[in-house]
């Protein structure tokens, strides 16, 4: 069964069959794309101290020790270790324990227990009720073949999930998909080297979110249609989009962004419309050049972000800034302090010029009113 999150559509449903020596030779392979090789060295094994902030908060005796996690495989080390209690179970449910174990040489980015409550109760519950999809999809894409020591780790890297995570910093500061920091770094188990992270990750692999279910399964308008045409003309094809093509053909911005070589929209769906009053929205199509002008430039930015690059302050082609938080657990929320903050509510859409983030509100510039009811 696919479980939909918020900010994110099911993708691979991952089985937890996988034959353990199937898993084993991969881990024997250099697990990284354009980064450092994973390949086992001295280094990564146990040479270099762990650091950070968290590991503070590790036991200083016992098997859930720094001392104690080396003598046991890293399923078993982490259900010792109480920072990761949340992990370990989420492992237990997906039945991944043996399998974590039995690999031959791996790096783990284990988020806390703080990580973990960042997730909606309702969305955690989710997961663990189907354990043999998304559960196991997002535990997968913690997990890179190789032990990694903290030199070797800035670069990207392939995970066992199949898609690619990037880690960025050096010495002992680190960040993940350039959100989660690393807390406790280069804890080392008996057959892994873990990275502590404050947030749960999660792999892109295509579009995401609840309402990408309204989008059709086929045609000019489908997801897949979508990649053959520039934004505006794809937008147009799509049934889920038709108020905003309007807005936009009034303005006519339809060549101005079609013409762009790469941009990213955040394109209101007709229910985000809709909250705007009648008559607000009549005014705006009646002087299209002026506030409807503006208002549409202040969903588009320049360049093309990918899901990983999303979270952050990003200045608009109206001239202002919007700021998206989340991610994509949490889901994405644009503008989140103000009375027209979005969900991202089916992101990742390609066009040929374009990468998409339908949202459910209309987003206001800093100086227009807002476009939401009061």
């Amino acid at each position: 069964m696919r479980i939909r999150l918020p900010g994110r559509r099911a993708v691979l449903s991952v089985l937890l069959t996988v034959p353990l020596v199937a898993l084993a030779a991969c881990s024997s392979k250099n697990g990284t794309g354009t980064g450092p090789s994973s390949t086992p060295t001295p280094s990564a094994q146990a040479s270099d101290a762990d650091f950070g902030a968290a590991c503070s908060s590790v036991p200083a005796t016992g098997a859930g020790s720094f001392a104690g996690m080396t003598q046991a495989p890293v399923a078993t080390a982490a259900s010792n270790n109480p920072v990761l209690s949340t992990l370990v179970s989420a492992v237990k449910a997906a039945g991944l324990a043996d399998t974590l174990n039995n690999a031959a040489g791996i790096t783990v980015f284990a988020p806390a227990n703080a990580a973990f409550e960042q997730i909606p109760t309702a969305t955690m519950s989710s997961l663990i009720a189907n354990p043999t999809g998304e559960l196991t999809t997002i535990l997968k894409y913690h997990v890179i073949s190789g032990r990694l020591s903290p030199d070797q780790l800035a670069g990207q890297h392939t995970t066992l999930e199949g898609a690619s995570l990037t880690v960025t910093g050096s010495g002992t500061s680190f960040k993940v998909n350039g959100s989660a920091n690393v807390v406790c770094g280069n804890v080392q188990t008996a057959n892994a080297t873990v990275y502590i992270v404050d947030s749960v990750l999660q792999p892109f692999t295509t579009d995401f979110g609840p309402a990408c279910s309204s989008v059709p399964t086929s045609g000019a308008g489908s997801f897949t249609g979508m990649t053959q045409d520039p934004v505006a003309t794809a937008a147009s094809n799509n049934p889920v989009l038709s108020t905003l093509v309007t807005a936009v053909t009034k303005a006519g911005l339809g060549d101005t962004l079609n013409s762009a070589p790469a941009l990213t929209v955040f394109a209101p769906d007709n229910s985000a419309f809709a909250k705007v009053p009648a008559a607000t929205l009549n005014s705006l199509l009646a002087t299209p050049q002026g506030m409807l002008t503006a208002i549409l430039k202040y969903h588009v930015i320049s360049g093309r972000l990918s899901p990983d690059q999303l979270d952050g302050t990003h200045a608009t082609l109206g001239g202002g800034t919007l700021t998206v938080s989340g991610g994509a657990v949490l889901g994405f929320t644009v503008n989140a302090s103000t009375p027209s903050a979005a969900l991202v509510v089916c992101g990742n859409v390609q066009t040929a010029n374009a990468t998409v983030y339908i949202i459910d509100t209309v987003l206001s510039p800093p100086a227009a009113p807002t476009a939401s009811p009061s």
